[in-house]
């Protein structure tokens, strides 16, 4: 019998080296974090898991439930650069999800090309989620995402499974052309384990109902979660969108959406139903947030969570380290450690908030200008 040869192997490129080294860096700081929560650390070595970046884009709908205001400065990747890539690259290289969100159509800015080839260099071993409502997602969007071997999360921010709601919801009227883009990106994504695509659905009166279709159209499609919340309300005028008016409504839409999910076999996120007591894996929880993860705004203002209120840290005028265990975040720290502060009326970490008026209401700082513009909204003729 002949010997058969040794298995050669290719040897492995800087890139690969790279990329070994950054992946042990990010495991470490992971498990070091994760270990610290669970501690009650008031003080950490470790950095977040969780980095969300706002990007302010120009946006092509108007949708009903949005929190945004207008009047932001758009994102510019070389001002990102120039003014927060040497604070904040070390954190983003040891943290395991780099999101982004913010106000408009992340995907629409000219210089989304630039930004996704920055990404796939820099942190190809994070998860990278893109909130997108999937009017931009372009044959060359698709294969920046889909051919770097990069990690990435796509939340295709939708809520609705056919047009006329889709129109209700978004005020925006191309159904049909996001539907193909949608599929298009779904044919590519065949064989690329290292993406993942979520169908996001933000409930209100006028589609809950629609939740169990939703989901059967994320299963038709492709997608591998629907994730299902409650609307915040952010301004006055948006009051009546909210469930807390209608919660059998709210109720009978997730009965049946969960129902759907396990028929399909879609994963799903829904939140808690109300007056029900949560169940045994929902109970009241320390928060995780101030230890897991950190918002960064275009201005380098950060923050915890989107619903922890005004939080004055920039970074401006301090250093990632000053500020991450500065006196602010170890106050807010040993305030969610004790079940205190914003935790009271929090959906994420407190399931039976979902009772809780002050939990369907959006807490975070508002200007002057601001509020102005959404009077004036307020007021205007539909």
């Amino acid at each position: 019998m002949k010997d058969i040869p040794p298995t050669v192997l290719a040897p492995e490129s800087a890139a690969d080296r790279r990329r070994r080294w950054l992946e042990q860096l990010q495991e470490e700081n992971v498990a070091l974090n994760r270990q610290e929560y669970e501690g009650g650390r008031i003080i950490l070595a470790s950095t977040p898991q969780t980095v969300n970046i706002q990007i302010h884009a120009p946006c092509n709908a108007g949708c009903v439930f949005c929190s945004q205001g207008d009047g932001f400065e758009l994102f510019r990747l070389d001002d990102w650069l120039a003014r927060f890539d040497s604070a904040m690259a070390p954190v983003l290289q040891r943290a395991a999800t780099l999101a982004f969100s913010g106000s408009g159509e992340v995907l629409g800015l000219s210089e989304t090309p630039a930004l996704l080839r920055y990404l796939n260099a820099r942190f190809p071993h994070v998860e990278k989620r893109i909130t997108t409502n999937a009017s931009y997602l372009t044959h060359e969007k698709c294969e920046l995402i889909l051919s770097s071997a990069s990690r990435y999360t796509l939340q295709l921010s939708l809520h609705a499974p056919d047009r006329s709601t889709h129109e209700l919801m978004t005020r925006y009227w191309s159904f049909e052309k996001i539907m193909e883009n949608i599929r298009h990106f779904m044919q590519m994504r065949r064989g690329t384990d290292p993406v993942r695509v979520h169908f996001m659905f933000v409930m209100t009166t006028l589609n809950a109902e629609k939740l169990p279709e939703f989901v059967r159209l994320a299963k038709e499609m492709g997608a591998d979660k629907v994730l299902a919340t409650y609307f915040c309300i952010s301004e006055a005028a948006q009051k009546y969108l909210s469930l807390y008016f209608k919660p059998d409504l709210a109720d009978r839409a997730i009965d049946e959406a969960r129902r759907v999910a396990q028929e399909v076999g879609m994963e799903i996120s829904l939140p808690q139903k109300f007056g029900e007591g949560p169940a045994p894996a929902r109970t009241l929880v320390r928060c995780s947030e101030p230890w897991h993860q950190v918002l960064v705004d275009p201005e380098g203002r950060i923050m915890p969570c989107d619903l922890v209120g005004s939080f004055k840290e920039s970074l401006v005028n301090k250093s990632f380290a000053e500020i991450w265990n500065g006196p602010a975040y170890r106050a807010i720290r040993r305030s969610v450690r004790i079940g205190g502060g914003c935790l009271g009326s929090c959906q994420r970490h407190n399931a039976m908030s979902v009772n809780d008026w002050e939990a369907h209401v959006d807490h975070r700082h508002k200007c002057d200008g601001q509020i102005v513009q959404e009077h004036h909204r307020a007021l205007r003729k539909p």
